[in-house]
């Protein structure tokens, strides 16, 4: 039984159900009072500050400000966590997630029936149970197929829906009305008013908190440090952050295709500071073949080969003395990478669109959608960070909770006030560097192939040393996997058993589109095609039919 909770309520009637172990591990808990009922999964990274104002245990914590502040308690809490609230006394149902929805609940409201549950697939068969028949929601389907992930709060089921990032669900079970409401607005946050030099001094300040709440919640675990650490920028940087905090890396996890960039660079960091070193190969692609799994894991709400890759490394990883994963997921976003320009603007297609033959079939509501933002980066934060980078914190919530220190509300505060032009082509980002962790650009970028020490860097590393690169490997040495973290490509072209395997898949489940043909000459025609990718748009949604439909 997949973690989390599940909320049904009929003509007044209120049940939860909440399947993990109460009491045990992480902050996951059940509280019944004779006023309030919460269920709270996950991992609340301040507990220990919330506490030192509060007397009693963190239950009489929520109960007790739950009373007095009502939903205001949901502002309180950062980290990986979601859950529900029946106010007994108000006749109201509270369901929330965490500010970046990646601890997701779903729900539907059908035939007076209000349903919501942590688990997608569950909550399909629950609606069956309840004689309730799921149909494709076809918006839903075009958008995995035009950008690969679900915008906003959609799901591949129609009138079923995700509950939006800082935001809640509250259910009148007297009038049986429901509403969402947010209590975290990044639309909201208003520009930086002090100096460059102040806004480099407090990111490294608040930065420093997030990583410590998330080391410090290790000890209070009583297990190790593990990090992962790439070619990239933010997984070092959340790591050097966490040494020179006095934490000790238990394991310095990294994992690519053998040779490639990231295992050279990784490598060389966790030599010179004598940290133990997982490095976990994906070489012969047989992972692939994890299409089904994968979709479940996804919900279908993104490409399930997104995250495939981190499915073999968890499969592999060999250190056990763990209860998180320490990343530094959406870093490089937020930080520059979803601006486009040195100004404000409004957003685009530009960076989300990766199969234009099939922007027509969403282009209206694709533009009804940017219309709700003025600012390019918090739709890209919100709709491709938030819906799609975090597949691969699904996998990994299989095996324990996978935390950034760029994703706590003050990280993503400050980072959205800092004038567009500061973080264009990441000139912030190098600037705090430069300042607060000379360390970490010492070593070569994988996206540049060079140090991370200049802002000229930028433009001519990925203009000419990194073209350069996958040229003489895709090119001129004819081997590309060297030039990739995980060649799915090379893997499947040179990989009959992966070739046939799909074949297989895709004429065994091609007839689950019979009563939808356009779609079924649309998913036919892409897998007809060469590019792997298009392949896996194909396959993902047969699998999604399988899994719902």
């Amino acid at each position: 039984m997949t973690k989390g909770f599940s909320v049904f309520i009929h003509k007044g009637q209120v049940q939860i159900k909440y399947y993990f172990e109460h009491g045990t591990y992480y902050d996951s808990i059940f509280i019944e009072t004779p006023e309030v009922d919460i269920v709270l999964e996950g991992i609340v990274l301040n507990k220990k500050d919330l506490l030192k104002h509060s007397s009693g245990s963190f239950q009489n914590y929520l109960v007790k400000n739950y009373l007095e502040n009502n939903w205001r308690v949901f502002q309180q809490l950062e980290g990986e966590f979601r859950g529900c609230i029946w106010d007994k006394q108000n006749q109201k149902m509270l369901v929330f997630t965490n500010p970046t929805s990646t601890q997701r609940v779903f729900y539907t409201h059908i035939n007076d029936k209000f349903f919501a549950d942590s688990d997608l697939v569950r909550l399909s068969k629950t609606m069956k149970e309840n004689g309730i028949s799921l149909t494709p929601d076809m918006i839903s389907l075009y958008q995995l197929l035009a950008i690969g992930n679900l915008l906003e709060d959609r799901t591949p089921i129609e009138n079923v829906y995700k509950i939006s990032d800082s935001c809640f669900l509250e259910i009148d079970c007297e009038s049986n009305t429901m509403s969402e409401k947010e209590y975290f607005n990044v639309s909201e946050i208003g520009y930086y008013s002090k100096t460059k030099k102040n806004a480099v001094n407090d990111i490294h300040e608040i930065f420093t908190e997030a990583v410590k709440w998330e080391y410090e919640k290790d000890n209070e675990l009583n297990t190790s440090h593990l990090a992962f650490l790439s070619g990239g920028l933010d997984s070092r940087m959340a790591m050097f952050y966490a040494i020179q905090n006095k934490f000790d890396i238990g394991c310095a996890l990294c994992f690519s295709h053998s040779g490639y960039l990231d295992e050279k660079i990784s490598r060389e960091i966790a030599s010179d500071y004598k940290l133990p070193y997982e490095f976990i190969p994906l070489d012969d692609g047989s992972f692939l073949k994890k299409i089904d799994q994968l979709t479940t894991i996804s919900e279908g709400t993104s490409v399930y080969s997104g995250g495939i890759h981190v499915q073999y490394a968890l499969d592999n990883l060999s250190f056990r003395d763990f209860a998180i994963f320490h990343g530094g997921q959406i870093g490089d976003g937020i930080l520059g990478g979803f601006n486009s320009e040195p100004r404000a603007k409004s957003p685009t297609a530009y960076k989300i669109i990766v199969n234009q033959n099939f922007l027509p079939k969403i282009q209206s509501d694709l533009k009804k959608v940017m219309s709700n933002y003025e600012r390019e980066e918090i739709f890209l934060l919100k709709n491709l960070a938030y819906n799609r980078t975090v597949l691969g914190t699904q996998v990994l919530q299989q095996k324990a909770y996978h935390l950034s220190p760029f994703m706590t509300k003050d990280f993503i505060t400050l980072s959205l006030s800092l004038p567009e032009k500061w973080k264009y082509k990441h000139m912030f980002y190098f600037e705090w560097m430069a300042k607060h962790c000379k360390e970490a650009a010492k070593y070569t970028w994988e996206r540049t192939l060079m140090k991370p020490d200049a802002h000229w860097k930028v433009k001519f590393g990925d203009k000419f040393l990194k073209n350069g690169y996958l040229f003489l490997y895709n090119k001129i040495l004819k081997s590309p996997e060297k030039a990739s973290m995980y060649p799915y490509q090379y893997y499947f072209d040179s990989t009959p058993d992966i070739q046939n395997y799909y074949q297989h898949y895709f004429n065994e489940n091609i007839g689950r589109l019979e009563s939808y043909p356009e779609l079924r000459e649309e998913v036919t025609n892409l897998f007809s095609q060469k590019t792997f990718y298009h392949k896996c748009q194909a396959v993902n949604i047969l699998s999604i039919f399988k899994l719902y439909f």
